[in-house]
């Protein structure tokens, strides 16, 4: 069984290896300069993460309601126009159901 000394002991070198592996990443990666100073953070979007934020926000705009196609079917059932293809709606039917 370990003792709390042992304990503190072991916490101290996690903690001395891993002050250890930041310093080392850090000259790795030039984040200083060579007098010691750090360089400040930046990020860069790259062009896909662009395409995206633009096509999350034209969805997030679209309308929840396509206003043009519910006016045509209010027309189409006014007019008595308006019929459901029997089949179709029981295939889609079946499918939505998983059978």
């Amino acid at each position: 069984m370990s003792t709390i000394s042992q304990l503190n002991g072991q916490e101290r070198l996690r903690a001395t290896m891993a002050a250890a592996a930041l310093r080392k990443n850090s000259a790795v990666s030039g984040m200083t300069t060579a007098a010691g100073t750090r360089q400040p953070d930046a990020v860069t979007i790259s062009d896909n993460a662009r395409s995206i934020a633009a096509a999350t926000k034209a969805v997030t705009d679209a309308p929840d309601v396509r206003e043009d196609r519910v006016s045509a079917l209010k027309a189409a059932i006014a007019a008595g126009t308006y019929s459901v293809d029997s089949r179709r709606l029981a295939s889609k039917l079946v499918t939505s159901l998983g059978t």
